[in-house]
C-alpha cells in the first residue's frame, strides 16, 4: 500500500505542477500602420559683407586706400545640377562715386584687391553685372561641396590722379552678389 500511496503522491504533485504552469498562448500582432516621410532641403545662396561703410581720405592727385577691407562670407546649399558658384563685386554705373553735383569718380579709378592679391580696376566686365565689376571667386561645385561656404576679402583703393576733383563728399555703392550656375 505504501507503493500505491507513493504513486498517488507523485501523481498529485505532478497534477499540481501542471495546474500552476501558465498555459502557452500564441502571439497576437496588430496590423502594421505606416507613416510617409517627406523632407525638403531648399537651395540657397547667401552673401554677407562688412563693414557697411568703407571710408577714404582722398588725395588731390594720388592713391588712397580704404580704411578697411570688405570681408565677404558666401554660403550655399545647391542641387547636384549646379557646377559652380561665382562671386562678383560691381558698381551699377560707370561712376563709382559722385558728389551729386556732376563731379564723379569713375570705376576705372577704383581698384579692388581680392584676398591680398594684385589690385585691379572695376572695369573687367567679369560676369553678368556689367563692365564695372571684378570677379572675387569662381568655385567649382561637386558632391564634396554642395553644402559649403567660404570667406574672402576685397581691399579697395581710389586713384584721383588726373581727375581734378573739387573738395567735397563723394558717395557710392559697391554691390556684391553671388551666382550659382
Amino acid at each position: 500500500m505504501k507503493a500505491i500511496h507513493k504513486a498517488w503522491m507523485i501523481l498529485g504533485v505532478l497534477a499540481l505542477a501542471l495546474a500552476m504552469a501558465p498555459a502557452s498562448q500564441a502571439q497576437l500582432n496588430s496590423n502594421q500602420a505606416t507613416v510617409a516621410l517627406n523632407a525638403t532641403l531648399a537651395e540657397s545662396l547667401t552673401v554677407t559683407a562688412g563693414p557697411g561703410t568703407v571710408s577714404f581720405t582722398l588725395a588731390a592727385a594720388g592713391v588712397s586706400n580704404g580704411n578697411s577691407a570688405v570681408s565677404i562670407s558666401t554660403a550655399w546649399v545647391l542641387a547636384p545640377t549646379r557646377t559652380s558658384v561665382k562671386l562678383y563685386a560691381y558698381f551699377s554705373s560707370v561712376n563709382a562715386l559722385s558728389d551729386g553735383s556732376g563731379n564723379n569718380i569713375p570705376t576705372s579709378k577704383v581698384s579692388g584687391s581680392v584676398n591680398a592679391g594684385a589690385y585691379g580696376a572695376f572695369t573687367g566686365g567679369a560676369g553678368p553685372f556689367g563692365t564695372e565689376s571684378i570677379q572675387v571667386f569662381n568655385q567649382g561645385i561637386s558632391a564634396a561641396n554642395w553644402n559649403s561656404n567660404r570667406s574672402d576679402s576685397v581691399a579697395l583703393r581710389i586713384d584721383t590722379t588726373g581727375l581734378s576733383l573739387p573738395a567735397g563728399a563723394y558717395t557710392g555703392t559697391l554691390n556684391i552678389q553671388a551666382q550659382a550656375l
